[in-house]
């Protein structure tokens, strides 16, 4: 009976061998495998623009996506999701190129496939309580979506048609290194730094990110008590209230838009709705409205003639800058809203010859032969436009301004030869064969 399943396995292992090793000659020259993961996120709890304890510590989960992390009500300015594929190297000069193709899943027969899976904003939703935002916060609801490697944008900024993917090379990453101040941030100032590294390597494997975010925002601070304090509940003061795109984000991505010469500039406008405070309540006993919201207020009117009301509305305006990925030194900072921000990485290209000096085993990772690591910056901002009939009533709402980081690090190794798939098949044929042979003798 043993001897029956040992020769099943042996059978299977035979066949996808084979299939491997006649799927070999249409594979590329140089093929990798590579696992590793992508970090993105935003926000330093460790900044506040106002001193003592008001603002608190920022409490809230800025990982990107938030339903990342295994549990997003626990502060976070990173979220870590896998990668693993297949992708093509050159068999240039040092350092060599990478090619990835768009995102599918693994194919280990045809050795092809890999990348981040996609995340949908259909599924991945984070209900934020207000205790877990500065108090400027009523309410979140996150939605995230994302993909690596993803679709170009075009200048539009809509994604580009053709085959999804990007390549990093020598001399593709960052085309003019510098400071740059992020000019959608208005006068309380957004900046990123970029610097190559060796050869320049780096270029535009994009990751698409979408979704949007039902946004809250009180127009006080405070609860209105004597003495005041936090707004820790629903129902306290009036707030408005926006659904906001958050995308297309396209961290990594090569497109160059707008007046940052290294940069893909995009953009979303949108409106804030003002209303009353709403229902009263902590978070677990306000009910949740059809689009997953929190549960809102009134909106609130003004009176323009002697029977006419219009909403109290004014436009906004998301905008987001994203860059190459490189292996030198990026940093983003920012002063707008309760906190600044200050994030900084550096990428590295490490080969089998380096790993020692970095602290880093040999045998590490299935036969890891390039320890690869790139970073980009990336900055957004949450603007009122000031436009509209009603703009001057709303000027205690408050802009936002917010980035981050986007870190992607691949440990790559070689795949195995044809020839010694080749072995493999044919000598599980053998064993198959001889398993045969035992069974007609007996």
């Amino acid at each position: 009976m043993q001897s029956m399943k040992l020769t099943r396995a042996l059978g299977k292992l035979a066949v996808v061998s084979l299939a491997v090793c006649f799927a070999a000659p249409a594979i590329a020259q140089d093929l990798r495998l590579y696992q590793g993961t992508l970090q993105l996120g935003f926000g330093d709890p460790n900044n506040q623009t106002l001193t003592g304890s008001t603002p608190p510590a920022d409490l809230a989960n800025n990982g990107v996506p938030a339903c990342a992390n295994a549990n997003p009500f626990i502060p976070a300015t990173i979220a870590t999701l896998p990668v693993g594929g297949f992708v093509d190297q050159g068999t240039g000069s040092v350092p060599r190129s990478l090619m990835f193709a768009g995102y599918a899943p693994v194919d280990w027969v045809a050795q092809s496939g890999g990348g981040q899976a996609p995340v949908l904003d259909s599924t991945c939703i984070v209900q934020f309580p207000p205790w877990l935002a500065n108090n400027a916060l009523r309410s979140r609801v996150q939605f995230g979506d994302q993909i690596w490697p993803g679709n170009a944008y075009n200048a539009a900024g809509t994604l580009a048609t053709g085959a999804p993917g990007g390549t990093l090379s020598a001399g593709g990453g960052i085309d003019v290194p510098g400071t740059y101040n992020q000019t959608f941030y208005g006068t309380n100032g957004g900046q990123v730094r970029l610097t190559n590294g060796p050869a320049a390597f780096g270029g535009g494997v994009p990751v698409n990110g979408n979704g949007d975010v039902q946004l809250g925002v009180n127009l006080v601070n405070t609860n209105g008590q004597t003495p005041p304090g936090p707004l820790s509940t629903f129902g306290v003061q009036d707030y408005a209230n926006a659904f906001l795109p958050t995308g297309p984000s396209g961290y990594g991505t090569g497109l160059k838009t707008g007046p940052n010469p290294t940069g893909y500039q995009a953009g979303n406008e949108y409106t804030w709705v003002v209303r009353t405070p709403g229902p009263m309540g902590a978070a677990s006993t306000i009910p949740l409205t059809a689009n997953l919201g929190w549960s809102q207020g009134i909106t609130q009117q003004i009176q323009v003639g002697p029977s006419t009301f219009l909403p109290l509305t004014t436009m906004g305006d998301f905008e987001g800058i994203f860059h190459k990925w490189t292996t030198g030194m990026v940093e983003h900072t920012d002063m707008s809203g309760n906190y600044t921000t200050v994030r900084a990485a550096t990428g590295h290209d490490w080969t089998a010859a380096d790993f020692a000096a970095n602290s880093t085993s040999t045998n590490t990772n299935f036969g890891t032969t390039r320890k690869l690591q790139l970073v980009t910056p990336w900055s957004a901002s949450i603007l009122k436009t000031g436009t509209g009939p009603f703009a001057a009533n709303l000027t205690g709402l408050p802009d936002f301004g917010f980035g981050g980081l986007a870190i992607l690090t691949l440990d790559i190794a070689p795949v195995p030869e044809p020839g010694t798939l080749s072995m493999l098949a044919f000598g599980a044929s053998g064993l198959i064969g001889l398993g045969a042979i035992r069974r007609r003798n007996r």
